[in-house]
Formats: structure tokens, C-alpha cells, sequence
């Protein structure tokens, strides 16, 4: 699997000096900059602290999206070898700001933005990168390189229901800058955040997660093979993502044996498709059932409102018992990436599918599973969230759509990463 995007590197020493760094790009009319600081030792400028992002643009609680890089220290991070090393970097995560943080938050805005000096139309907020790096690289392993970008104008038009009457979507333009391993406020332990890493003898990145031992040298693997005959028989229930991605499991196993893959179209509101989606639940007889209630369409062109009633509806007609044990996992609506789709102004019918609508459709449908599994406690049928983080790790795939200009679907080298991440976590 090929690195996500170009990167490029900047090499800066911190000995107690703040380097800010600051762009301007003047885009369609509009200018933006934006500026990260680092850590300072001048107690006069306290403003300047690690973790922070400090984003100017014409918005005033803009959400933003922000990558961060991994490479090898060796050299150190300089932009000569990133320009010339695309394939360099070994650690990836890509991050959605957050409209409020709470408890696990990673990229939020904090405090109160401010105009900034000078200028009449351009707001300057502030966002915590609240992230440790990954835990499979030992201190000082890796330098960093963070990227970020405004991706839509503010919380409340990203989530609103179709039909939208603008497009809240910008997408451009990116910053960067090179972070060293104690930018990462080493006074904290940092929230957890779903990794990608890359062993050194293969193009492919895995999630973090699911190795052990010094994946630069060894790769020990502490998953089976996702292509192992399995004891157990599996079904995907959902749209057009995780059907895509049951298929590729079945061509992987280049057998259909043990994988059932249904797709189901449009959204829950939908009395057909409810139904659907009822039948299958109530009649699938596979030891594992891994169902996606149309997240894309409801993304699209559903109601979040309405989604939260129906979708409890639907859990209502999974079954609390059978003969024989069932395990029932809720998979997390994967990740869409509108910047990959190059007529989306003027293509008013995908304004609504936006990734902070995947993120809040997420989040209502995993809330109502955990209070469902509360109330299931003793049924021989389990119902819970699928542990693995498809919905994050498939956020570091903007570079690998189905084809190009598909801002939901994935390719190839994404659906069996995820696949593999699946397959670990139920093995």
C-alpha cells in the first residue's frame, strides 16, 4: 500500500526557542494562514505551548483535519529528504477536530478565537493536538511531520441534513511542519489515537495495534493470516463499503465458504430497506454477523434525527437468543473523503456527506449499542461494537479511493488492511 500523500520535512532544533511557522496562501479570493507553536522556556510567552495549533482563517470555529507523519530520525528531518523520499514515512494517523472535547479527545479547538491583528475578516483559534506517538517506536525512533488543513466551515453546517443548502466543504489549503518526538507534550500521556505503521520489508501499512515487537526489524505478528481457513462462518450486512470489502475477503480467500456479503441500499427511512435490514438480522444463522446500517446513505441523504429512532428499532429485532451462540458487532460507518472529488461544488446532492456526519451517525449508533448490550446482559447472543477502529484507520485513506474521484469507496490495498484489522480483533 502506497504512503498517504506527499509529505515534506523541515529540520528544526527546539533549545528553548519557539520557531513559529507561518504560511499564506491566497486561494480562490480567500487567504489563510496558519501557524503552529512549539515548546517555549520564556515564561513571557506562555501562549506558545507543545501540542498547539494555532489556525487563522476567515472562520470562526472552523473543524479542522490534521495528519501526522512518522519517519525513521536517522538523518533527522530535513525537506531534501522528504521531497525526495515519498515512500519515507513508517507512522501515520489522520485526525477530524472535534466540535466539543471530551474525556478521548485528540484535535480540538480551546478557548476563544480571536480576530487577528490586523485583519477584519480572519479569526485565529487555537486546537490541542492532545496524541502520543505510537507505542511500537521507542523515544527519539521517529522525527514528525504534521499536516492540517480547514475542512469544513464550522460543526453545525458539516452535520446538517440533506438537502444542504451550501457546501460547507473546503478542504485546502495545507500547512505542514516538522515536529520533534517532545512536541507531543511529554508531560502527558496523550489520548489514544489509531496508528498506521509500515514494516520495513513491506509496502503496506497495518494498524499499530495489532503488532508486537520491533516491526522495523522482526514484524512478529501477533494476528493469524487473514487468509486461514476459520472454524467460524461470517456475514456482512450493509451498504456498498463493507460489501465491497466482504468481497474482497472472499477473493482473498478465493472461496466463498464461510462469507456471506449482503448489500442493502438507501436509508433506514426507508420502509424497504428497514425491512430488509430486520430480515436479515433476525434470520442470519452465521456465528458472526457484522452489520453497517446504510452509514453512507444516511451520511448522504439521511436525518440524523430520524437515524437515532430507527436505528434503535433495528436492534430491536436481533434476536436475544438462538440453539447456538451468535456474536453480533455493529461496524462503525467507514470514513469519506470529499477532497477527492473534484465536482463536489457543483454537486449539491453529496454537500451532506461529510465526515462529521459519519462521526456523529458513529457516534449515536455506538452509544445505542452499548446501552443495548447492558440490557442483554445473560442472551446467548452478544450484540457490541466492533472493536477495531475502521472508522479512524479508514481516515488515512484519502489516497486510495475505488477509483478516481470516489469519495467513499476504497481500493484494493484499504480493504485488506481493514480486513486484516477485523479478522485479528475476532480471531
Amino acid at each position: 500500500m502506497h504512503p498517504r500523500g506527499s509529505l515534506r520535512r523541515n529540520n528544526f532544533s527546539f533549545w528553548g526557542l519557539v520557531i513559529p511557522f507561518v504560511v499564506v496562501i491566497i486561494l480562490s479570493a480567500r487567504s489563510y494562514f496558519a501557524n503552529v507553536s512549539s515548546a517555549a522556556a520564556d515564561p513571557k510567552e506562555s501562549y506558545t505551548k507543545t501540542g498547539i495549533l494555532t489556525v487563522t482563517s476567515e472562520y470562526k470555529r472552523p473543524i479542522i483535519i490534521a495528519t501526522i507523519r512518522g519517519y525513521l530520525n536517522e538523518d533527522g528531518c530535513t525537506t531534501q529528504r522528504q521531497d525526495n523520499d515519498s515512500t519515507g514515512a513508517i507512522a501515520t494517523v489522520t485526525l477530524l477536530s472535534e466540535n466539543e472535547p471530551d474525556d478521548d479527545g485528540t484535535l480540538y479547538q480551546f478557548g476563544t478565537a480571536k480576530r487577528r491583528l490586523g485583519m477584519k475578516t480572519n479569526w485565529e483559534t487555537n486546537f490541542h493536538l492532545n496524541i502520543r506517538p505510537p507505542s511500537t517506536f521507542e523515544q527519539g525512533d521517529l522525527c514528525f511531520v504534521v499536516y492540517w488543513r480547514v475542512e469544513y466551515v464550522d460543526y453545525e453546517s458539516s452535520i446538517s441534513d440533506f438537502p444542504s443548502s451550501t457546501s460547507s466543504f473546503r478542504g485546502s489549503p495545507t500547512f505542514h511542519r516538522a515536529w520533534d518526538w517532545t512536541d507531543f507534550d511529554p508531560s502527558t500521556d496523550g489520548a489514544n489515537a489509531d496508528w498506521l505503521v509500515r514494516r520495513s520489508h513491506e509496502l503496506k501499512w497495518v494498524s499499530s495495534a495489532h503488532y508486537e515487537g520491533d516491526i522495523l526489524n522482526d514484524g512478529t505478528r501477533s494476528c493469524p493470516s487473514t487468509l486461514r481457513e476459520r472454524d467460524y462462518n461470517i456475514v456482512f450486512i450493509g451498504d456498498s463499503q463493507p460489501f465491497y470489502m466482504c468481497q474482497h475477503l472472499k477473493w482473498e480467500l478465493e472461496s466463498s465458504r464461510n462469507v456471506r456479503c449482503v448489500q442493502i441500499k438507501q436509508t433506514l427511512g426507508n420502509e424497504t430497506t428497514f425491512q430488509a435490514y430486520a430480515n436479515e438480522l433476525k434470520n442470519a444463522t452465521e456465528n458472526v454477523v457484522i452489520f453497517n446500517p446504510s452509514g453512507l446513505w444516511e451520511a448522504a441523504y439521511g436525518s440524523i434525527d430520524k437515524f437515532r429512532d430507527n436505528f434503535q428499532r433495528l436492534l430491536d429485532q436481533i434476536p436475544s437468543g438462538r440453539k447456538h451462540h451468535q456474536s453480533f458487532f455493529f461496524a462503525p460507518t467507514t470514513a469519506v473523503h470529499p477532497i477527492v472529488y473534484e465536482n463536489l461544488t457543483n454537486d449539491d446532492r453529496k454537500w451532506s456527506m461529510t465526515q462529521a456526519r459519519v462521526r456523529e451517525i458513529n457516534t449515536i449508533a455506538k452509544q445505542l449499542v452499548l446501552d443495548e448490550t447492558k440490557r442483554r446482559v445473560g442472551d446467548t447472543i452478544t450484540l457490541r461494537v466492533l472493536p477495531t477502529p475502521i472508522d479512524a484507520l479508514s481516515l488515512n485513506a484519502e489516497d486510495d479511493p475505488k477509483t478516481p474521484g470516489d469519495m467513499r469507496h476504497f481500493g484494493n490495498a484499504t480493504n485488506e488492511m481493514l480486513l486484516e484489522a477485523i479478522l485479528c480483533d475476532l480471531d
